[in-house]
This record gives structure tokens, sequence and C-alpha cells, in this order.
């Protein structure tokens, strides 16, 4: 999954209400590794597949594994990218819309359990960044 930031520290959400996989409304751009993937192939072709750009300029953040109450496992590979002018190349093909959040008020956001961590984790990259 790739977050996308602004100069402000803003990050790029997806509404994914319609599409959502476990009630959340909004979340992250990427998606699961197919067989034979590496983590950034998988990348570069899930942000392909929602926004129709061919990313290229990414940051390994970190991977971050977290049971969610149900028992089912998510382990993410966590990339970051400064927006720029990626947007006005974007071309959303999966979900209702994007949006830029502040971290505080993503924090506040319907989301897949443990997000949170992924919001805890870029506080620091986005203040030492």
């Amino acid at each position: 999954m790739i977050v996308f930031y602004n100069p402000e520290g803003k990050i790029l959400l997806q509404d994914r209400r319609g599409i959502a996989k476990r009630g959340e409304h909004w979340g992250y751009f990427g998606g699961g590794i197919e067989a034979g993937e590496s983590p950034k192939q998988a990348l570069v072709r899930e942000v392909e597949e929602e926004l129709g750009y061919r990313l290229e300029d990414f940051e390994y953040l970190g991977r971050l594994k977290n049971t969610l109450p149900d028992g089912y496992t998510i382990d993410r590979y966590v990339f970051t990218s400064h927006l720029g002018e990626k947007t006005e190349r974007f071309a959303l093909k999966e979900g209702r819309g994007m949006k830029l959040f502040s971290l505080d008020e993503a924090e506040k956001l319907i989301m897949v359990p443990g997000d949170e961590l992924i919001i805890a984790k870029l506080k620091g990259f986005l203040k030492n960044g």
C-alpha cells in the first residue's frame, strides 16, 4: 500500500464506500501481492490499476502486521510518495473518490482496524522527513 502526501503533511485517501472489504469508509491505495510479485512490483501494479498512474518514485516506510477482531491478519508493506503534480495525472478507477486529510483528521475516519498504526508511523516520518 502507498501513502501519498503533500508538503503540508496531508495524506491522500481513497473513498472506499461501496467497495470496502472490512466496513471502512476511507483507506489507502494498494492491495494484495500476487504470486511471483515482490511488494514493490505489487505496489506499482495496484497504483496503475486504481489510479491509472505509472508509479516510479516511492520510499519504503516499513512493514506492519495486525490481526483484526475477526481473526483475519493483515500484513502490509507500506510505501510513501510525495504527491507533487501526480494528482493531475491520476485517473481514479476504483472507489468513489479521493481526498486529502491531515493526520489528525484521518485518525477520526472509519478505516480498517490497524490503520491507526500507519498514521502513527506517518506522524514520525512526516515530522522528520
